[in-house]
């Protein structure tokens, strides 16, 4: 599947129904009231089968069932400039009423209805997948990500209130749920409860707490991965759920700083964010292939170069301390550009 070819799925959340019943109820009143004006100005060259002269109540009846196409034929246009008036003044008002009619059926019950029957097949597919709770510059960034380092799309999940950033969840191909993401009946929505991960990158850290909290409650089991806007909020957001937490700007304005003296290894830093353009950083599970050996002789017979080993213990060997040790079926060790086919 090509980023593009896949058929995004959209759910309107959080949608006010009366307003928008109440905005096309004063459109329809509007165009009775137009179709009244013009039939009235006519009324003259209307006949009543009471054999009466229609007034200002029959008229406005006539427009009623002339616009809605009810046609009961009791007043019916006889000359020339009525007919021409219901013509080409009253049909494209009762077009224009019929759209609004058949539109706000499918705004207000047909689409839903399709909607949360895709929302339902479609949540029974999801699992263990990742849900993005925000699609700004560090959202897209972070799916384009996980596309590059082989997440099928349709096992991501965006959650974002900006319309503006359909296009772009469709173009990358991921699934998309239209509303705000610290909403419980959204994250639901999106089937939080089975996913492995949350990537949550919203436009403030306020946003970020309440969001990662909300998950923490539905879905314990869920690694939440987060940013955050400003360095004091950090420990705030970790409290919050978060597993991990990065701060963009803090680290920019740390690589900045660092390339004024080591501007190499700061370029070898950058090229580690780019996935597949140079340097890369794993993790990788050992398995039969590599249990028994030590980091040095991994990397003396295989040539991978192993930076941190986190055995199945918990805790952490960094580089000398675990050079000489035997690496141990199901520890994780971080390893700089081996190749993408071993890694778990």
């Amino acid at each position: 599947m090509t980023p593009g070819s896949y058929t995004r799925r959209l759910y309107i959340g959080a949608q006010k129904p009366v307003r928008a019943l109440l905005i096309r109820t004063a459109i329809i009143l509007a165009i009775m009231g137009v179709a009244w004006l013009m039939l009235w100005i006519i009324r003259d060259g209307l006949a009543d089968n009471r054999g009466t002269h229609p007034n200002a109540l029959d008229v406005l009846y006539f427009s009623v069932v002339t616009v809605t196409t009810l046609g009961y034929g009791d007043i019916v246009p006889v000359s020339p400039e009525a007919r021409a008036i219901v013509t080409f003044g009253i049909t494209p008002l009762r077009l224009i009423v019929w759209v609004l009619l058949v539109s706000t059926a499918y705004e207000l019950v047909l689409r839903r209805s399709i909607e949360r029957i895709e929302m339902e097949r479609l949540k029974k597919t999801l699992h263990n997948h990742i849900v993005i709770c925000g699609f700004g510059v560090k959202g897209r960034s972070a799916v384009r990500e996980l596309i590059e380092r082989g997440t099928p799309p349709e096992q991501i999940m965006v959650i974002d209130e900006s319309p503006a950033a359909i296009e772009e969840a469709n173009r990358l191909a991921v699934n998309f749920l239209l509303g705000n993401a610290a909403s419980e009946q959204m994250l639901r929505d999106a089937a939080i409860e089975r996913a492995a991960h949350a990537i949550v990158v919203p436009n403030n850290d306020q946003a970020c707490v309440l969001i990662c909290l909300t998950i923490k409650e539905l879905a314990p089991n869920v690694k939440i991965r987060a940013a955050a806007r400003e360095d004091e909020n950090i420990k705030l957001i970790r409290r919050s759920g978060a597993d991990t937490v990065v701060a963009p700007s803090v680290s920019a304005g740390r690589l900045l700083a660092s390339a004024t003296s080591s501007p190499h290894s700061t370029n070898l830093i950058e090229e580690l964010f780019e996935h597949g353009q140079g340097a890369d950083l794993y993790d990788l599970r050992v398995d039969e292939k590599y249990a028994g050996l030590s980091p040095q002789e991994l990397t003396d017979q295989h040539g991978i170069l192993v930076l941190e080993v986190r055995p199945k213990t918990g805790e952490t060997l960094e580089f000398h301390a675990s050079r000489s040790r035997p690496l141990a079926l199901g520890d994780k060790i971080i390893v700089y550009n081996p190749s993408q086919t071993n890694t778990r």
